[in-house]
């Protein structure tokens, strides 16, 4: 299936729509030569603009990052058909196959968890392990215990996070449906709280900032009477729904709340955590990831100076999790495309793909930054960006 480019999308749906570059380009706050430059691949447009270009648009930036539609099945990726599979006919099962056990089953998911947060080889993995986790999940449900939920909801937590790396932001949607279902039938605060952190997620990989706030503050409601007699996993998953507050309201034009809850109460939450703590934590809570947020909402109101300024304190080896190293990572090559140093993004990129070469197979965001830095290199490094779209078959 042909690779469709970010621009290109741009251009289609604003043609569809019988709009002028001009009209775009008013309508989301930019000029007409920064629109132009957009369609044409010689510029990467921040998530920001993105989503004002999506919203102009009447669509979901999702959409305009070439997600994956509803009816494909593209023959280049058959387990992304395995996993539709498994979430779609999830009852079926063999008869004479016995169902899982809830502690065998818990033992591999955390294993793929594991995986996901720290193997090169993350998506491979995950999208050959999903299948039969979802599908075990739904066959252990049966039994309808307190624990079965428990390791039911771990798993659509976990299938959550991997769809919406895939792009498969309408099945992110429909696991952490059933994350949330599970969770409240397991009646564990622990594990309710995790499921609003990860409904709220979803809800901001599709634009729905308000609802992902809502969903952030009904879970630290729910999670708070249990944190003075729960241990740091308690602390941990209230922080994490802190974060993701701040980051709903920087996304919904609140800039200085979002800096207000970061730098305040997540900060204090996260100097009673630790980086490297192995209790149960799905977003990796403590000063590193608190750090990483503060950058992150930098990116998202659009200020690449400030990104690189408090980059240049965050300590990325101190987080154990490669997807919060990459994600940092790619705000940090974002900033430094926005400010013209062509130069320092490849940098950036070329530390993402020593984290996690995969990472720029599947994240096509990143791909068109480097199909857009092959476009206007210098001949000084144009050797370096070639040869890295090549290794990733990326079509310039």
């Amino acid at each position: 299936m042909t690779e469709i480019s970010t621009g290109q999308m741009v251009r289609l749906q604003r043609e569809r729509r019988g709009m002028s570059t001009t009209a775009l380009a008013t309508q989301s706050g930019c000029t007409t030569r920064h629109i132009e430059l957009i369609e044409h691949g010689k510029r990467t447009p921040s998530l920001p603009l993105l989503r004002e270009i999506a919203k102009v648009l009447g669509v979901r930036t999702a959409v305009l990052l070439g997600e994956t539609p509803r009816d494909s099945h593209e023959p280049s990726r058959p387990q992304i058909r395995d996993i539709e599979r498994a979430l779609f006919a999830c009852r079926t099962r063999e008869p004479d196959l016995e169902p899982p056990d809830a502690g065998q089953l818990s033992e591999r998911v955390a294993a793929a968890r594991n995986a996901w947060f720290t193997s090169a080889r993350r998506y491979s993995i995950l999208m050959a392990a999903l299948p039969s986790l979802v599908s075990d999940a739904e066959s252990l449900v049966a039994e309808r215990t307190a624990s079965a939920y428990s390791v039911a909801t771990d798993a659509y937590m976990l299938a959550r996070g991997v769809l919406k790396h895939l792009q498969r932001v309408d099945l992110a949607h429909l696991a952490a449906d059933r994350a949330m279902r599970y969770a409240e039938e397991s009646a564990d605060p622990l594990m309710l709280a995790w499921a609003h952190w990860n409904l709220g997620q979803s809800m901001l990989s599709d634009d729905m900032h308000q609802i992902a706030h809502d969903v952030a503050r009904r879970g630290i409601e729910l999670l708070e009477p249990h944190v003075a007699d729960g241990d740091v996993r308690h602390i941990k998953a209230l922080g994490a729904l802190h974060l993701l507050a701040a980051i709903s309201a920087a996304r919904g034009g609140d800039d200085d709340q979002a800096r207000e809850t970061v730098r305040g109460t997540a900060a204090k939450l996260a100097d009673r955590a630790d980086d490297h703590s192995g209790a149960y934590d799905l977003a990796f809570f403590g000063p590193t990831n608190v750090a990483i947020h503060m950058a992150s909402i930098e990116n998202d109101t659009g200020r690449p100076e400030d990104v690189l300024r408090l980059a240049d304190d965050i300590d990325i080896r101190r987080t154990p999790s490669i997807e919060r190293r990459t994600t940092h990572l790619c705000h940090v090559a974002r900033a430094c495309e926005d400010l013209g140093d062509d130069a320092a993004s490849l940098v950036y990129l070329l530390r993402i793909e020593r984290e996690s070469p995969e990472e720029l197979d599947h994240k096509l965001l990143l791909r068109e930054m480097v199909r857009s830095l092959v476009r206007r290199a210098r001949p000084s490094w144009a050797p370096e960006v070639r040869f890295l779209a090549e290794r990733h078959n990326i079509d310039v």
